[in-house]
Order: structure tokens, then C-alpha cells, then sequence
């Protein structure tokens, strides 16, 4: 079979006997893959570096019998500014796993992969919180698991027995629809109060709790934090 040139993100990675590792990644052209990189973990591999966590790279695959098989890989970006401060890195990896955890195998989503690149890119550029929550908001109306539209409550929450969720949904129901429709130009010029702030990101932290039926890595780090 003939190979493919694929553009994603390393959203994880594990290790495979001695020198091998298993990479999950999210792809404009096919979305989730996981892909065997053979040999990444000897020093003298020239690929090692190109497949790091968090990198953007083209990488090329061979499809074989139980993976794909990356065969070269170049990197396209790697967000150093993330990796280089402690709090910067956590979000980023908090967006990573999100991505993980609400996607599906070889489900093309172009949309959330260029949300994706765009997100990282506006962190590096400009650390807001806003751009994580819009993050949030993004993924879970695109993938189907919440509605923010103007019409009554979110979806998850108005079915929720809690009356005291129910409250807060009815403050920032409106910054969830802008988050979700507003460009990423647009957002970096949104701002909101710290009040509104801290019901977003509980309110956001609910729904994605919710959806995956537990609680976050980052999520737990960013609380240490």
C-alpha cells in the first residue's frame, strides 16, 4: 500500500519494548491516529526530537498490518514558549488531553484541528485563560457533547437536578455562545470579570467531567499549581 503524508499534533505517546513508542495523534486530513515509531527512542534516532508531545509536525506513514508506521517526520512547530513555563505547559497539555479524551479514531475534524493549532499559537503569543475556556467550549459544542445556543440552559446542565449549577449557567450562557462562534481574533479582544471568569471555567470543568465520566491529569496538576 502506498504511504500517506499526514499533518498533526502529538497529543501522547507509550512506550514499546526497548527502543519503539506508540504515538497518538490528531490529524487535520484523518483526525485521531495511532501510529508505531519505531526505534524514536535509541540516541542516534534523527526522529526522536520531531515526535515530542505537543509538536506539530508532517510526518510520513506507511500503513502496515496493526499500524502505521512513521517512517520521517518533520517538525512544523514545536510551542517552545509553552514547554518552557510550568503553567503555560499544563494548559497545554490540559488542550492535548482534552483532545484525546473527546475524539474518536479516524474521525476527520478539520475544523477542531485548526482550533487546536490556533489555540496553541494564541497561548504562546498572548498566556490569557480565555483562550483555554474558549478552547473547551469549542471542542464540546463541535464533537456534539453540549449545546450553547440561545435557547434555554446548556444541555447537560438542564437536565441536572442542581439548581445552584442551573443559576450560574443563566450568567454566562451568552460568553459560552460567544466563545463557541466568535473568530479567535475576536476572542482576544473579549473580556470578561473575574467572577464570570471562575463560573466559566466550573461550569466548563462540569460538562467535560461529564462527558468523560472523570477528572482531567492537567486538571489535578493545575490545582497543585
Amino acid at each position: 500500500m502506498r504511504g500517506v503524508r499526514l499533518e498533526g499534533i502529538i497529543l501522547k505517546r507509550r512506550n514499546l519494548g526497548e527502543a519503539d513508542r506508540i504515538l497518538t495523534v490528531f490529524t487535520l486530513q484523518k483526525g485521531k491516529i495511532l501510529c508505531l515509531a519505531k526505534g524514536v527512542r535509541r540516541i542516534t534516532s534523527r526522529r526522536g526530537g520531531n515526535v515530542e508531545l505537543l509538536n506539530r509536525s508532517l510526518m510520513y506513514l506507511h500503513p502496515a498490518r496493526s499500524f502505521l508506521i512513521l517512517t520521517e517526520a518533520l517538525v512544523l512547530d514545536t510551542y517552545q514558549k509553552l514547554k518552557e513555563d510550568l503553567i503555560l505547559s499544563t494548559y497545554a497539555f490540559h488542550i492535548i488531553e482534552l483532545v484525546d479524551k473527546l475524539t474518536a479514531e479516524n474521525q476527520e475534524s478539520r475544523v477542531l484541528y485548526e482550533d487546536l493549532v490556533y489555540v496553541l499559537q494564541r497561548l504562546s503569543r498572548n498566556p490569557r485563560q480565555i483562550f483555554v475556556r474558549a478552547f473547551e467550549a469549542k471542542i464540546l459544542s463541535s464533537q456534539g457533547f453540549a449545546n450553547f445556543g440561545e435557547t434555554g440552559l446548556v444541555s447537560f446542565v438542564s437536565r441536572s437536578k442542581s439548581e445552584k449549577i442551573d443559576k450560574k449557567v443563566s450568567g454566562v450562557k451568552k460568553i459560552l455562545k460567544d466563545l463557541v462562534t466568535m473568530s479567535w481574533d475576536e476572542i482576544e479582544k473579549l473580556e470578561i470579570n473575574k467572577k464570570q471568569a471562575l463560573e466559566l471555567e466550573r461550569l466548563l470543568q462540569y460538562h467535560v467531567e461529564r462527558v468523560i465520566e472523570g477528572r482531567l491529569k492537567s486538571r489535578q496538576i493545575l490545582r497543585k499549581l
